[in-house]
């Protein structure tokens, strides 16, 4: 998300400061390797708003080249009509993902998953999706890569209409959020995410008023419930659009920002909607400085068209950014100019949904609400 000040880094620190002061959240579980997330944008998502903060995400500031230069600048930049992301390139968080027709065939080889619901088994590619031809089935291998993977933690957001997200998984962020020029006001229990009975959380950025802000949505984290070191995390999602949506599936090393660390998998900005970034952060390259890229989706289309899967692969020394499995983005200690390597303990996931901010700017007459992001799983799968 975008800044407030001109000095997006010093805002950044200073918010995740102020968050830390008032109540530490307890420390969530390790359980050996986990998966983590892309990059921020050029405003983290951050993690105060009445809770005890989940951390603030920072912004990696990049736009990708030939779209809005509000962003900040962004070597890399978007990709093509190709569909191939610009390595390098300073990016906002997340990484986006390949067209997905729901019940049909992946777009770069996406996978089937319980209940088929990815698709009849896309094609593999060079990443090594497994799904083969065959139709998706509800066993473990089919929500993993390959056999070579094991799933470790999982859901797929299956249960009654209406109904909250499984408390045991997880946990909120509420109240207004102090970061980032941001505009809504988070809520908890099934009030802005709810499952919509067909295998989905749907979480929605709504118009109303709500403690002193004019727009709702809802943030959820399994900080608190599990954290992960090193794996595969993958989700399967259909983005909202619009003027001032912010979508985001990242990762958090804990509430020290950004010496605990933070990998966004993907973030989107509703004004630019065939664009996904994908960003890690740490001591000495957070905020506008946290090395990303950015994947653009080819034939103009749009991540609010179809579901797309938005995945890393974080091991010791390595980060992978892939969007329906395609490759996009590999980041390594030898893109972090010499700082810390932070990226060595446990992470835990968020999931939100902003309104509004300096970076993706605010909702005008154009934005259409209720906007809603859409998660068909959350998968973390290790070897």
């Amino acid at each position: 998300m975008n800044y407030p000040t001109s000095s997006p880094i010093a805002w950044r620190a200073a918010s995740f400061l102020f968050a830390l002061t008032p109540a530490l959240l307890a420390a969530c579980a390790s359980d050996g390797p986990g998966a983590a997330g892309g990059g921020s944008g050029s405003v983290g998502q951050a993690g105060i708003g009445g809770s005890a903060a989940s951390g603030g995400v920072p912004a990696s500031g990049g736009s990708a080249a030939g779209s809005a230069a509000s962003a900040g600048s962004g070597a890399g930049g978007g990709s093509p009509s190709g569909g191939s992301s610009a390595s390098g390139g300073t990016s906002a968080r997340g990484g986006s993902a390949g067209s997905l027709a729901t019940g049909g065939t992946s777009a770069s080889g996406g996978r089937g998953s319980a209940g088929g619901r990815s698709g009849a088994g896309g094609a593999p590619n060079s990443a090594g999706a497994a799904a083969g031809g065959a139709a998706g089935s509800a066993g473990s291998a089919s929500k993993c890569p390959s056999t070579a993977w094991k799933l470790v933690w999982s859901d797929d957001f299956d249960g009654t209409a209406g109904t909250a997200v499984d408390g045991t998984k997880w946990a909120y962020d509420s109240g207004p959020n102090w970061y980032n020029g941001e505009l809504q006001d988070y809520t908890t229990g099934n009030a802005n995410a709810s499952l919509d009975g067909k295998g989905n959380l749907v979480i929605e950025a709504r118009k109303e008023a709500r403690e002193g802000r004019q727009y709702t949505s809802a943030r959820l984290k399994t900080e608190g419930k599990k954290t992960f070191t090193y794996g595969r995390f993958e989700g399967r999602m259909k983005l909202p659009y619009g003027k001032g949506m912010w979508p985001a599936f990242w990762m958090l090393g804990g509430n020290s920002w950004p010496n605990t660390g933070e990998i966004d998998i993907m973030e989107n900005l509703g004004r630019e909607p065939s664009i996904a970034y994908g960003t890690i952060h740490g001591p000495g390259y957070s905020g506008a400085a946290g090395p990303g890229a950015s994947y653009t989706l080819p034939g103009s289309a749009a991540f609010s068209d179809d579901f797309h899967i938005f995945a890393i692969e974080w091991e010791t020394n390595a980060i992978r950014w892939y969007v329906d499995d395609t490759l996009y983005s590999t980041k390594t200690p030898a893109d972090i100019n010499g700082q810390t390597w932070v990226f060595d303990h446990g992470f835990f996931i968020i999931l939100n949904l902003a309104v509004g901010g300096e970076w993706p700017g605010n909702p005008d007459d154009t934005t259409v609400f209720p906007q809603k992001l859409v998660i068909d799983y959350v998968h973390v799968c290790q070897k």
